[in-house]
């Protein structure tokens, strides 16, 4: 009960989060490379180092057709982003994305809330190692989209780690091979995210706030091993 206590709780503070994000619109602010640099060395470092790890070990002891789910986390979202670049006008493409957005970022944090419920069951700091990152790449983005008009929407759209939370607990008795599935697209959702939106190119971003975001976790991480 308190891990699903705690799901919850971090399931609205990723809510919370994604709500005064796009409020915020951080990417137009002066500090916000600094922001972006440090997030995305944080997230990029625990994709390498955690996740696909965590997902290798489940996989390699059910089938190898279970890697596919990466590429395909990590395609579909390219293919539907090159699609609409290749296919709508320039004055119609903040508006195509912002709905490709919304829509990807709705199903993907249900698909994240799934598993942070199943890493809290597995060990409190596992979960704790995801719940970061879902935060940090959930303040950030960089893509061309429209802030939210209607409250009523905001809402909805945050609430999305929530709504999968509540799967997650309800849904006791997850399929390993489900469970592996959604962690596999996780992984690949969140490393095409993190290279295409989060890492700051060319002159862009601060090198120094990158490589502290992945020192820090770098440091976390290893030292878990450890322990």
């Amino acid at each position: 009960m308190e891990i699903e206590v705690l799901a919850v709780f971090f399931a609205v503070v990723a809510g919370i989060t994604y709500y005064f994000s796009n409020k915020l619109n951080i990417k137009k602010k002066s500090y916000g490379h600094k922001i972006f640099s440090f997030s995305a060395g944080i997230s990029i470092t625990y994709v390498l180092l955690d996740l696909f790890p965590t997902f290798t070990e489940v996989a390699a002891g059910i089938s190898k057709l279970l890697f596919l789910s990466i590429p395909i986390g990590f395609i579909i979202h390219h293919l539907i982003e090159k699609e609409i670049y290749l296919h709508n006008k320039k004055n119609e493409l903040v508006k195509v994305l912002t709905l490709e957005e919304n829509t990807f970022s709705f199903v993907y944090h249900i698909l994240l809330g799934i598993v942070l419920v199943a890493f809290l069951r597995e060990s409190l700091f596992q979960g704790i190692l995801l719940f970061i990152p879902i935060i940090l790449f959930t303040f950030v983005s960089t893509l061309p989209t429209k802030r939210h008009q209607k409250f009523s929407k905001a809402v909805l759209l945050a609430s999305s780690t929530l709504f999968g939370t509540i799967i997650g607990i309800f849904w006791k008795h997850i399929p390993i091979v489900v469970e592996a599935t959604f962690i596999g697209l996780v992984t690949g959702g969140l490393l095409f995210t993190v290279v295409r939106h989060h890492i700051p190119f060319g002159r862009k971003g601060k090198v120094s706030y990158f490589t502290l975001g992945f020192l820090i976790y770098a440091a976390i991480i290893v030292a878990s091993w450890f322990i």
